[in-house]
């Protein structure tokens, strides 16, 4: 007979394997959505660099509660200099693209939240 212990142990560790998952997967459609933001401003994405730097919860549009998570990435023009951007995603949504340029602005990209499913 299983015990109640046991059972909640095994929950738990689903409930973390399925967050850990799904957190991956998101982070492999950001990366996805990096490569087009540079493909569209003639920037190389350095791939390593592309990493979570923050994450709270917020309400989404709908009200649900949803995580909302912070990237960060960098990109070269010419493979020697280096710029930071930056992706928001709210739940499994794209809602915001920020890159600085070669000239020192910052190039934002509001977009429609893009569903990452």
């Amino acid at each position: 007979m299983l015990s109640w212990d046991f059972i909640f142990i095994l929950l738990a560790i689903a409930a973390i394997s399925y967050a850990w998952f799904e957190s991956l997967r998101i982070r492999e459609k950001v990366i996805r959505h990096c490569h087009h933001l540079c493909k569209e401003t003639n920037l190389q994405l350095l791939d390593q660099t592309v990493s979570v730097t923050s994450i709270s919860l917020k309400r989404a549009a709908n009200g649900n509660l949803c995580l909302r998570r912070l990237y960060h990435f960098e990109v070269s023009e010419n493979g020697v200099d280096r710029y930071s951007g930056y992706v928001t995603s709210l739940g499994s949504n794209i809602i915001e693209s920020r890159l600085e340029g070669p000239d020192g602005q910052n190039t934002f990209h509001q977009s429609n939240p893009t569903s990452l499913h």
